[in-house]
């Protein structure tokens, strides 16, 4: 995804080329390709808890919306790039949204909501958090494609935690695009990974499952299928979007929902579990 010399496009990606050298000449001795996908998962504790163990801080990221469309593009709009975000766990990108431009997601003035497909695993605010975001509008050829954002902005967890366990929102402003990142910062929390497997019932329907914490009601989309059919594997698993929840650790309760219906039927069937963490350290 890169513009061709001495146009527009280049221009857009400025502040993102300044940031790809800054970390290429602070972390690429140690961390290898700017590119690299971080490899530090979920889970990493649940079997053999490590010797020390503490409750950090971390970032809940709830969603990247495109509230308006400046310039040259109009409404609907087909989206493909990525947003991602580095911690002082490994400085690799932590992916929030990723797509190829033969998977685009297409936006509306009144659907412009990304899909987010991440984090993968939670994100540590033990130092300041970088963003990277990239995104592109599909033209009817790869020389016609459009930058829609391409940012570089730093989250300093230490300076901001004053302002910690309520929802924030980030305008995000650009020659093209206005984004809203809308994200929480959760002090002393928990990472939390969710599954649903089918275990019985009806398996065709389609639904959206939702996460929120006692504290912050607002929703963390796992999946949204929309008017298609919950995607389910042979064993029953729901492969979901996203699966990683930031908790709070002292007090905090989580609670997973879901809301059902039958293609074609209005008649949705709700159903949610509540999840209080036991901490053993």
């Amino acid at each position: 995804m890169r513009p061709r010399d001495g146009s527009e496009e280049e221009e857009l990606l400025n502040k993102l080329s300044r940031y790809c050298r800054y970390w290429t000449d602070l972390w690429s001795d140690d961390s290898s390709d700017i590119a690299k996908r971080t490899e530090i998962g979920p889970m990493r504790y649940t079997e053999e808890p490590p010797r020390f163990a503490m409750l950090l801080d971390l970032l809940e990221v709830f969603s990247f919306e495109v509230t308006e469309l400046t310039g040259i593009l109009r409404w609907p709009i087909d989206v493909f790039g990525l947003i991602s975000v580095r911690d002082s766990l490994d400085r690799n990108r932590n992916y929030i949204f990723e797509r190829t431009r033969n998977n685009c997601q297409t936006l509306t003035a009144k659907g412009s909501s990304l899909v987010l497909t991440g984090p993968s695993r939670a994100i540590l605010l033990m130092d300041p958090t970088e963003f990277e975001i990239e995104l592109r509008v599909k033209g009817t050829s790869p020389s016609e494609d459009k930058i829609l954002s391409a940012e570089a902005f730093g989250y300093n967890g230490t300076a901001q935690r004053h302002r910690c366990g309520s929802l924030r929102s980030m305008m995000l402003s650009g020659a093209r695009s206005t984004l809203e990142f809308n994200y929480a910062h959760i002090p002393v929390a928990l990472e939390a990974t969710i599954s649903v497997r089918i275990t019985g019932g009806l398996t065709g329907f389609c639904g959206k499952f939702i996460a929120h914490t006692a504290s912050i009601k607002e929703d963390v989309i796992l999946l949204d299928s929309g008017e298609e059919m919950v995607a389910i594997s042979h064993d029953g698993a729901i492969d979901f979007c996203r699966s990683v929840v930031a908790l709070e650790g002292n007090g905090g309760v989580l609670t997973v929902s879901v809301h059902a219906r039958q293609s074609g039927d209005e008649n949705i069937i709700c159903a949610y579990k509540h999840f209080i963490p036991e901490l053993t350290f």
